[in-house]
């Protein structure tokens, strides 16, 4: 079988000289073993200068935002998993967005256990190895052929390059599908370091969910504060001009907010009360 990653030898060997090594992952994801996947495609981007793992979407607006050089689209990350880190490092930059935009900086390293279980993926050896990670365990499929360390989302520190990524429950599942070599050091900062010109704010996990677990009790506290000023406000292209009618989308914006995220890391996810 033809290999599907036909550069990845060459990158293999060139890697420090190159500027930016992009891998480009299907990501796909489940809540609580639900029938449904999110698919998701995902960018890893390799430079000598960093590492980052985000939607394959704020590229393609980027390029977009570009063209048009003065009008800007905006692109909100569906997977909550926009990460920085340094080559060779466990210290990552968790970017979070919601309704504004936070960092939060988290120590990850993990303990890998290397099988002697392989397998073949488009044209590559692959080898297994697991970890426990997030309240989850993991099975990750490399290749040494490929001498990239590096991997989705947090995922790193393995003898060579993880092609495949999933928990033992198959809620979460990547695929590495694509690659190729970007000529320039790839700017990521109008969705990766902020938000649109919209700085990160340092934050805690515990206090990012204790902002969040705020806000789905009382959801409707920014659009009252326009309503009390006597402006009007519209919910899903819905004009509403009283808190009466404000209040009745109250489950529906809870049901958002909750649903918003799929968690990787499900020993740090926010906790919701049921009403």
């Amino acid at each position: 079988m033809k290999k599907l990653i036909f550069l990845l030898a060459l990158y293999a060997g060139s890697f420090y000289q190159s500027q930016t090594n992009r891998f480009i992952y299907e990501l796909q994801s489940r809540k609580n073993n639900s029938e449904d996947y999110r698919k998701t495609l995902m960018n890893l981007d390799i430079s000598p200068r960093s590492v980052k793992f985000y939607d394959t979407k704020f590229a393609e607006y980027d390029s977009i935002n570009k063209a048009r050089k003065q009008e800007t689209s905006h692109y909100s990350t569906k997977t909550d998993q926009i990460i920085e880190r340094a080559p060779n490092s466990f210290q990552n930059n968790w970017y979070r967005d919601f309704f504004e935009y936070f960092v939060v900086k988290t120590n990850d390293e993990m303990k890998w256990k290397l099988l002697q279980e392989t397998q073949e993926y488009n044209g590559y050896k692959l080898q297994k190895a697991t970890t426990d990670f997030g309240g989850r365990t993991w099975d990750a499929w490399f290749s040494n052929e490929v001498n990239i360390k590096e991997g989705p989302y947090k995922f790193r520190g393995l003898p060579g390059l993880i092609f495949i990524l999933e928990d033992t429950d198959k809620n979460f599942i990547y695929k590495l599908v694509s690659n190729k070599k970007l000529d320039t050091n790839y700017d990521t900062h109008q969705f990766v370091e902020t938000h649109y010109g919209k700085p990160a704010i340092p934050i805690s996990n515990q206090k990012f969910n204790t902002y969040i677990e705020d806000i789905y009790e009382n959801p409707t506290r920014m659009l009252s504060e326009s309503i009390k000023n006597g402006q009007k406000t519209t919910f899903k292209n819905e004009s509403i001009e009283s808190i009466e009618e404000l209040n009745k989308k109250r489950g529906m914006l809870q049901s958002g907010i909750k649903n918003r995220y799929i968690y990787i890391e499900k020993d740090k996810e926010p906790l919701f009360k049921s009403n």
